[in-house]
């Protein structure tokens, strides 16, 4: 009687965590909306043109995710070789769902994993996209050629013809892009890794007590989650705008966050030019929160932000480019 109650008690330990372990999943779409709903969900799509744009969704669960930010790295195998590209993701607050839009450039079968901020494995899943169908050409028979009159053979006068000169056209002057325009038409971004490492001060070190806080950097912000992310944007007249949006899973202790930004020119070496100083007013439980930006100079911005009391303890610093 004993053993039997046992090992009851053991499936359903064993029960829980499969449920628990298949409650975590990747699955694909066209497009999400703001509460974690796939549009047109799939696994295999055929592309018209390239890049292929889809959607890749992490789902956890009813639990919410752990931690601020997830890594997601793409894999594919073309003739032997192996091609991996990993984007790291920041996470809304309280959430149990994270999403992203990826560009597919080439035709294949894609093995997407989802990983948390230190690379614990968390699920996976497959998608395949193919190539834009080809069309069929159908071979005209050709005409039968008829059998041409035999011309009766005239005398030829050589007449000298006078030399044409061709009119050269005046060159048209295009019209100016408009921001708007110059936006539009650039192109993506692509996804990197920071490749700049952060080298922290004797004070920056002592006062490191944010150790979750993250920031990154993009073109807007909806639902909590960054879109266009990237580390470096290129430069277009009248300047870039973003969002830098950043988060700390204990909150920040203070009723504003002030930020400090310092500008090195391209081809310099230190950050020599103060660019901007600015306070960001948040309440004290908030984990995540965002601010704009607009960077005109080609360079690149280091970010400090500071507790907006009186002690103005050092958070954590972020870079942002513009080339």
């Amino acid at each position: 009687m004993v053993r039997s109650v046992i090992m009851k008690f053991f499936f359903i330990l064993l029960s829980c965590a499969t449920l628990n372990v298949s409650a975590q999943k990747i699955e694909f779409g066209e497009d999400f909306n703001n509460v974690g709903v796939l549009k047109n969900p799939g696994t295999e799509w055929t592309a018209s043109s390239w890049p292929k744009v889809l959607t890749v969704m992490y789902f956890n669960g009813k639990t919410t995710i752990n931690g601020n930010a997830m890594n997601i790295l793409f894999r594919s195998e073309t003739e032997g070789k192996v091609k991996t590209d990993s984007i790291k993701l920041v996470i809304g607050q309280a959430r149990n769902w994270a999403a992203l839009r990826y560009e597919f450039m080439t035709a294949n079968s894609y093995t997407v994993s989802a990983y948390d901020r230190e690379w614990t494995f968390l699920a996976s899943g497959i998608i395949k996209v193919n190539g834009p169908a080809k069309p069929v050409v159908v071979a005209k028979p050709e005409p039968v050629k008829k059998p041409e009159p035999v011309a009766k053979v005239e005398p030829v006068v050589e007449v000298k013809k006078a030399e044409k000169i061709a009119a050269v056209e005046a060159p048209t002057k295009k019209a100016e892009l408009t921001k708007q325009q110059l936006l539009e038409n650039a192109p993506e971004p692509i996804f990197v890794e920071s490749v700049i490492k952060e080298e922290l001060t004797e004070e920056e070190k002592e006062t490191l007590v944010f150790e979750s806080f993250y920031m990154a950097f993009g073109r807007a912000v909806q639902s909590g989650m960054l879109t266009g992310q990237n580390e470096k944007f290129k430069g277009v007249p009248g300047g870039v705008d973003l969002k830098a949006l950043f988060s700390n899973n204990e909150g920040f202790g203070s009723d504003g966050v002030s930020v400090d930004i310092w500008f090195r020119p391209q081809g310099e070496k230190e950050f020599s030019e103060h660019f901007q100083e600015l306070t960001v007013p948040i309440a004290k439980d908030v984990t995540q929160a965002n601010f704009p930006l607009n960077l005109r100079d080609r360079g690149t911005y280091k970010v400090s932000l500071y507790t907006a009391d009186e002690d103005a303890v050092w958070i954590g610093s972020s870079y942002v480019s513009i080339y």
